[in-house]
């Protein structure tokens, strides 16, 4: 331990013990004297009050021939309603019984309650005639100072109970404590601040060089050390910061292998499990079901065609994982045709909560990467599957815009919540973690989404009600996609003009 630091822990451990010392001897002391004035006060009121009291019960005796509970109840109960305002509640006991409490914790209870409460949770009742009982108790949050005893003779079989309220005390103690600890607080801050600049004034430079050390060491290698003198400690600061770098480097690339290769182990898993699941399906169906050649021949033709397009989507998540902004093969590639695939593979879920779909595709001809579109319009559709109740609908539709097309999905589902649709592209993050659990969901379908837009030069929207369900509007500005003659010309021989072109797509397939 440096020589500055053992001055800067003995100079503020002395320091730190005589102010505390002192402060803790004033607030005692300050409480202590407020505290006995309180319970002296107390003390005198309670005297009146039970005298008052005994005074009334004596003048009102004469005018029965039997004092009783309910005689008792009548002529106390103004004095209970008149002390209640000024924090003091009371309680009267004729013959062991509850006569009277205006108390909160027994007003309402009935005499057999009362009496299980004054065996169990009351010992201060618990006392003999000339006897007198006084506690502190905290009752829902409050504190109470109670006194107990019996009236003098001949009325030594009625209990008095004097409850105060002294909750305005203990908050005096806590208040004037809290205030004691900012003051200290306050105090140290500033003593520790000149003490620091005294004692870290020479040695300034060294310092800053061993905290941007440990910092570094802590895994903030971004850190630099910020030091312009040209003495050897000045070379030093520059050798360590280019030192710095080169580490910071170095963590850098191997952390984005790192993450390259984590995301492509996860959007594969994600993008093969459908087509996985699909395959299972169709195989059973083979093995364990009786069923025509045509049958046949169509299960295996699906089987043939997921498996190549498992194979196609390896090859593109690789090209994704390892090239990350690759630039892909724009082909024509029909719609309806892509929107057929992927109902084909939802089939079984489509059947099972019998879904509807509607679509109306004014525009059919288009321009991507098949395989990557199948992916992005089959996530999409999964998702509308999993929010929707049984016989829900989903719309698809494609039209033209200014500078592009728009493709939308949309649902009249459970909805996602607004201030979740900001997050709904982070990787692994679930709008509802419990249906995407049920469905064996990773949170990558939206991520992986958003990749397949970039790559297509489009803007993916989302917008959503609870329990009204869910539009995904994707923008394809790019105009090649939409308008590339000479490809579609060569592919489907029909007319070159962009007039003709828009008329041919609005007369694609709808349902």
């Amino acid at each position: 331990m440096k020589f500055w630091q053992k001055a800067y822990i003995c100079i503020m451990l002395v320091f730190f013990i005589g102010f505390d010392a002192v402060l803790l001897l004033l607030v005692t002391k300050s409480t202590s004297l407020s505290t006995q004035e309180k319970f002296a006060t107390a003390e005198n009121e309670r005297y009146v009050i039970q005298k008052s009291l005994q005074s009334r019960i004596s003048g009102i005796s004469k005018l029965y021939e039997e004092m009783n509970a309910k005689n008792l109840k009548m002529y106390v109960a103004p004095y209970g309603d008149y002390y209640k305002g000024q924090g003091i509640f009371m309680e009267l006991y004729y013959e062991g019984d509850l006569v009277y409490s205006n108390f909160l914790q027994t007003e309402n209870l009935s005499q057999s309650e009362n009496f299980l409460q004054t065996e169990k949770d009351r010992p201060e009742l618990s006392i003999k005639p000339g006897d007198k009982s006084t506690i502190l108790r905290e009752v829902d949050g409050i504190h109470y100072y109670i006194v107990t005893g019996f009236l003098e003779e001949p009325y030594s079989n009625i209990k008095y109970v004097y409850i105060k309220d002294i909750q305005d005390l203990v908050d005096y103690k806590s208040e004037i404590i809290r205030y004691t600890v900012i003051i200290g607080i306050v105090i140290a801050v500033l003593l520790s601040v000149l003490l620091l600049v005294l004692l870290l004034k020479l040695n300034a430079p060294i310092r800053k060089l061993n905290e941007i050390t440990k910092e570094i060491a802590g895994g903030h290698y971004e850190k630099r050390v910020e030091i312009k003198s040209r003495d050897e400690i000045g070379e030093l600061a520059g050798n360590f910061n280019i030192m710095a770098e080169s580490v910071n480097t170095h963590i850098r690339e191997l952390s984005d292998i790192t993450e390259e290769r984590q995301r492509f182990i996860d959007n594969l898993a994600h993008e093969m499990r459908t087509p996985i699941t699909a395959i299972m399906g169709y195989g059973e169906f083979l093995k364990y079901t009786n069923h025509t050649p045509e049958e046949s021949i169509k299960a295996i033709d699906y089987i043939i065609r997921q498996s190549e397009r498992m194979k196609n989507m390896a090859h593109k998540l690789i090209d994704l994982a390892g090239l990350g902004k690759m630039e892909i093969t724009f082909e024509t590639i029909e719609l309806s045709e892509i929107l057929t695939q992927v109902e084909n593979t939802l089939v079984p879920n489509l059947k099972e909560k019998h879904l509807h779909i509607e679509k109306e595709l004014q525009i059919n001809l288009i321009q991507g990467d098949k395989d990557l579109m199948e992916s992005l319009i089959l996530n999409l559709m999964e998702n509308a599957v999993r929010a929707l109740p049984d016989e829900g609908i989903i719309k698809i539709k494609s039209c033209g815009a200014e500078n592009g097309w728009t493709l939308s999905i949309a649902d009249n589902g459970r909805g996602i919540e607004e201030d979740k649709i900001s997050k709904i592209y982070e990787p692994f993050y679930r709008a509802d973690k419990s249906r995407a659990r049920a469905y064996g969901g990773a949170g990558l379908g939206m991520a992986l989404c958003k990749q397949i837009c970039d790559l297509h030069h489009a803007d993916i929207e989302i917008s959503s009600r609870l329990n009204k369900g869910t539009t995904v509007t994707i923008k394809f500005t790019n105009l090649p996609q939409l308008y590339d003659y000479s490809e579609i010309q060569k592919s489907y021989d029909i007319p070159a003009t962009k007039k003709e072109l828009q008329n041919n797509n609005k007369g694609a397939n709808k349902r």
